[in-house]
């Protein structure tokens, strides 16, 4: 953590604040993959857009915890009736790592059911793996600041994928606010 909060401090890297109020940093983006760092600041975290935190990648994602505490939650999703929730495809006007991209959600005609399949909650030191497009959930406390390491890596054709709530538009469209990557460096633990 004292490595990348110097990092974060000399480099001062634009970060995003994903609609789900956790911090983006881009770290290092390769032909193999990204490498991103993921933040979630202890208490409340505002919720831009439609809370919905059920999703999928379209790569694979292996995070390493650097502090804190997380729980992976991975979902069986089937198709449903009228009494499921609705699917959703997200969409990138461009890079979807500059903040001027606009990112939009937009809702399809079908309607799942979910059902948890796993549960595992991870401490500092250990990592999970979320297979490319397996439906997922990342919870963390908001009495925590938890921090991990994240590479996203084998894109594979397909789109992500959201289970959203009932109640809002067939679009949503939103843009991600920066955040100076000095600022970030003052909210990590010691």
């Amino acid at each position: 953590m004292a490595a990348l909060k110097n990092w974060l401090c000399s480099t001062n890297p634009v970060c995003l604040v994903h609609p789900h109020g956790f911090f983006v940093v881009p770290v290092d983006r390769t032909e193999a993959g990204d490498w991103r760092f993921h933040f979630w600041p202890k208490g409340e975290r505002p919720i831009r857009g439609m809370p919905a935190f059920i999703h999928t990648h379209d790569r694979h994602v292996d995070s390493r915890i650097l502090t804190g505490q997380l729980t992976n939650i991975t979902y069986d999703v089937a198709s449903a009736e009228s009494d499921g929730l609705p699917l959703y495809e997200v969409g990138y006007g461009g890079d979807r790592y500059e903040k001027s991209t606009p990112n939009f959600l937009v809702k399809t005609s079908t309607r799942v059911g979910v059902r948890p399949m796993n549960t595992e909650t991870l401490v500092t030191g250990q990592h999970y793996r979320v297979d490319r497009h397996a439906f997922h959930e990342a919870q963390v406390s908001e009495s925590l600041c938890t921090a991990t390491l994240v590479w996203m890596h084998s894109r594979t054709p397909g789109s992500v994928k959201v289970i959203g709530c009932d109640g809002y538009p067939d679009r949503i469209e939103f843009t991600r606010t920066d955040f100076a990557g000095a600022d970030l460096a003052k909210l990590l633990p010691a």
